[in-house]
């Protein structure tokens, strides 16, 4: 079961009116030839700012494999739900997006291909969700994210299998770079993850068991993350974590074992100031939010 008395397949169909929020993108592709033919992904984005990091690094992964990133689920040939399972209300709003999603792919109006699930839902109850909502062609957890450009190319090349790919892995997995990813935020703000996972045993709280044990992201890669941000025109960066006070970011050279822990190269040099505001420049602060889904 997903919620603790209503069944997973009950609540789901009982959560069909959520209206799951979806963000626009805070950059554009590079111009490419004939871009309408390339396969297109949309990303209906849940939960907090950790989730949002993610789905940006998913994004930007996907760009660069060549798929073409849309807004509307309706345009996408693969739907991804990045969910979230923090609270009952969370895990239920992430239930109504996917079956939301899944009805997509029994329209034949609209391209729909292939709907992938991710997120701290998928991490938690990924044996449910395959088992109650077969719509769902691939439920991928942390461990396995820089695998979904390989899953999206072969099921649009191979087409579904008729079964569910559950690929969760582990909760506590090295840090990757996170310097390079598809903006999520308004153009001026961004998230810089600090740290993951949390190593105390609250009763109240399930976090530690699907999203491990603490670490600190190493500070080269934190501060290369951040000058990357800035060379891209984002003012505000906003430091995230489960127990920010509890990170200590340190310098680590990559681990052979872990290629992942790899600090990004990029030329030293001084992160610009930030410039006030000019009252009388007519630019705007920044791109507005993408309305609900209706």
């Amino acid at each position: 079961m997903l919620f603790g008395c209503v069944p997973a397949a009950a609540a789901a169909l009982l959560c069909r009116g959520a209206t799951p929020r979806m963000v626009a993108p805070a950059i554009d592709p590079p111009a490419a030839a004939a871009p309408h033919e390339r396969p297109s992904v949309a990303l209906v984005a849940l939960g907090c700012p950790k989730n949002t990091v993610d789905a940006e690094v998913m994004l930007g992964d996907l760009q660069r494999r060549g798929l073409r990133i849309v807004n509307e689920p309706r345009e996408a040939d693969i739907v991804i739900v990045n969910t979230c399972a923090f609270v009952e209300d969370a895990k239920r709003e992430s239930i109504a997006a996917v079956v939301d999603a899944a009805q997509l792919k029994e329209s034949r109006d609209v391209p729909a291909r292939g709907l992938f699930v991710t997120g701290c839902l998928a991490q938690r109850y990924a044996e449910e969700l395959a088992a109650e909502l077969p719509e769902v062609d691939a439920v991928v957890g942390f461990e396995s994210y820089s695998d979904i450009p390989d899953k999206v190319l072969t099921l649009l090349a191979d087409g579904n299998t008729g079964s569910t790919d559950v690929d969760v892995g582990l909760a506590s997995v090295p840090f990757r770079a996170e310097d390079d990813r598809w903006l999520l935020t308004p153009a001026h703000s961004a998230y810089i993850r600090v740290a993951e996972g949390c190593d105390h045993a609250c009763t109240f709280c399930a976090i530690p068991g699907f999203r491990g044990s603490f670490r600190s992201k190493p500070f080269d890669t934190l501060l290369a993350e951040a000058e990357r941000l800035v060379s891209r025109g984002v003012r505000e960066l906003n430091l995230i974590a489960e127990d920010t006070n509890q990170a200590t970011p340190h310098t680590q050279a990559a681990s052979p074992a872990h290629p992942s822990n790899a600090t990004p190269t990029h030329p030293a040099h001084p992160i610009p100031p930030i410039q006030p505001r000019d009252p009388h420049d007519p630019t705007p602060k920044h791109r507005p939010l993408r309305p609900r889904i209706p």
